[in-house]
């Protein structure tokens, strides 16, 4: 078999690229007209957050997360967005969505609401993995909100690329190679979309870890670093202290499940001390293990596979493989009431089929912390002339890698017109180029200059922020249909909590046991399966 065959992206049918799906998922924490975290509980309009697809909650009952439906076109998933956004505004009150990446000013971690999702099984163990997050890391880092963008590529492509003749279960290997190809070249690169994107070069000071790391004063309530560009992505944010001893491979399917699983089964004596369970009986954690559960790991970007009932993440994988990517670095675009603007979701298209494209070897421990080291030079540093940027041939500034790395991005931009005739893949590698040259035209930069404009540290800021959004989006007509299936859905996923909540069950204990026993510890190799996947340029 031809594991290394190559293929030109330009050559294949244009089932190709318009079969596509991506989706977003948007996280919002919730605040009142005083912008502090609202202490109310999910709007009962929106249904409820352990069952409903669209509106449910992150770690804290505040932090709302819309989530849209798999979409075809661009366009579609832009107008869905819409409509989601509008029908939560509806049902906001007085209250609106937190514009920013990083939270607004906190007293006190008591003042940061856990989720909670009712008295069945399920909801339980998403309330008590989310107490254990916060003995282990805190609330603060908890109500952090991020952009999440799903992507997949369509059967076509991976029946395209099997050679003549193979048989049929081949193609499930090439896809889930190809995932893990892109996963490899994106961790490589993650510092371009960081740059490109990033957001959050402030925090309130109340944001506790970042006074132990020594961003500049703004003001008294406010930190900032003159060059970030994401400060979420740094060891501020997601990327502390706690996640970076976790070691996950992305040189195969096996691997991942291998080593991610493993994190989920190995004592951790930090999270031993914590204890389980308090002296009365109270849950802290749901184990002392490295990872609760692999959705604790706080990756850059994922392979995801298509859920069944019951099933744990790592399950679904091992079971089904790959079926799309879950791309976690984008920071919420304050100027958007949406979150992320539509240039932006183009770019990350074009971005994942180069990643496809481009020759992807295995990664081996030093180029992964050379990878993690880019991304955080950027995330503090990025706007900073002549950024030296690290590969395994040397140091180069980032200007001209980035350049270099749009250049060869054109021609699927391009492509990706020509063939959907969407003109938003073009214009985001202009918009690209633009950030490219000048780093005062990247988002980061764009916050500094409104803050400084409008006189306002991180709070005043964000909270005018949120009342333009709000404005914009009570402008946003719902049509009647929509309307009726938005409140169906509000209502069915009620009686959806409802009926498992009266379900005669386990104990809570059994129904632990048997939730973490479900993940196997090895995903066996399957003879056969091709050591690479194919490469596409």
């Amino acid at each position: 078999m031809t594991d290394q065959r190559r293929f030109s992206l330009l050559d294949l049918p244009e089932a190709c690229f318009t079969g596509c799906r991506r989706g977003i998922e948007r996280e919002a924490l919730r605040i009142g007209p005083d912008g502090r975290i609202a202490q109310s509980p999910h709007p009962a309009g929106l249904g409820a957050p352990l069952t409903h697809p669209h509106f449910t909650t992150d770690y804290s009952e505040s932090l709302l997360e819309i989530v849209t439906s798999a979409q075809p076109t661009l366009r579609s998933l832009q107008a869905e967005l819409e409509r989601l956004h509008a029908f939560v505004q509806e049902h906001l009150g007085e209250e609106r969505l937190w514009p920013l990446s990083m939270p607004p000013s906190i007293r006190d971690e008591a003042e940061i609401p856990i989720a909670r999702y009712g008295t069945s099984l399920q909801g339980l163990l998403r309330h008590r993995y989310r107490v254990g997050l916060a003995h282990r890391y805190g609330r603060f880092m908890q109500v952090i909100a991020g952009i999440h963008f799903n992507f997949s590529f369509p059967d076509l492509l991976w029946d395209q690329a099997q050679p003549p003749g193979s048989p049929g279960p081949v193609a499930g290997h090439l896809r889930n190679g190809s995932y893990f190809s892109i996963l490899r070249n994106f961790a490589r690169n993650a510092w371009i979309p960081c740059y490109l994107f990033g957001a959050s070069p402030a925090l309130c000071r109340s944001f506790s870890l970042a006074t132990r790391l020594g961003p500049t004063p703004w003001n008294p309530g406010t930190l900032y670093d003159p060059q970030a560009t994401s400060l979420r992505m740094s060891d501020i944010g997601y990327r502390n202290k706690n996640q970076q001893k976790i070691r996950v491979s992305l040189n195969s399917l096996d691997e991942y499940v291998r080593t991610l699983s493993c994190a989920t089964q190995i004592r951790d004596p930090d999270y031993r001390r914590i204890g389980i369970r308090s002296a009365d009986g109270t849950w802290r954690q749901l184990n002392d293990h490295v990872l609760q559960i692999e959705n604790e790991y706080y990756s850059i970007a994922r392979p995801k596979a298509l859920k069944h009932p019951g099933q744990r993440p790592l399950q679904s994988l091992r079971q089904g493989g790959v079926d799309y990517l879950e791309i976690r670095i984008l920071d919420v675009d304050p100027r958007s009431p949406l979150g992320v603007a539509p240039e932006t979701m183009a770019f990350l298209e074009v971005f994942l089929w180069w990643c496809l494209a481009e020759d992807s070897p295995p990664l081996s421990e030093d180029e992964r912390f050379m990878n993690e080291g880019n991304l955080r030079l950027v995330a503090y540093e990025g706007r900073q002339p002549r950024l030296p940027i690290r590969d395994p041939g040397g140091f180069e500034p980032l200007e001209t890698r980035l350049g270099r790395t749009l250049d060869a991005l054109e021609p699927i931009a391009g492509h990706l017109t020509r063939v959907t005739g969407e003109p938003l893949y073009r214009k985001s590698l202009d918009l690209a180029r633009a950030r490219c040259r000048n780093p005062d035209e990247t988002p980061a930069a764009w916050v500094l200059r409104e803050m400084e404009r409008l006189g306002a540290g991180h709070t005043d800021f964000g909270l005018e922020i949120a009342r333009c959004h709000a404005h914009a989006l009570a402008g946003i007509r719902i049509d009647a249909e929509d309307r009726a299936a938005f409140e169906a859905g509000a209502r069915q996923s009620v009686e959806d909590q409802e009926r498992l909540e009266a379900a005669p069950g386990l104990s809570f204990e059994d129904y632990l046991a048997r939730f973490l026993e479900a993940d196997p510890p090895v995903c066996p190799r399957t003879e056969g399966t091709p050591a690479f996947p194919p490469h596409f340029s």
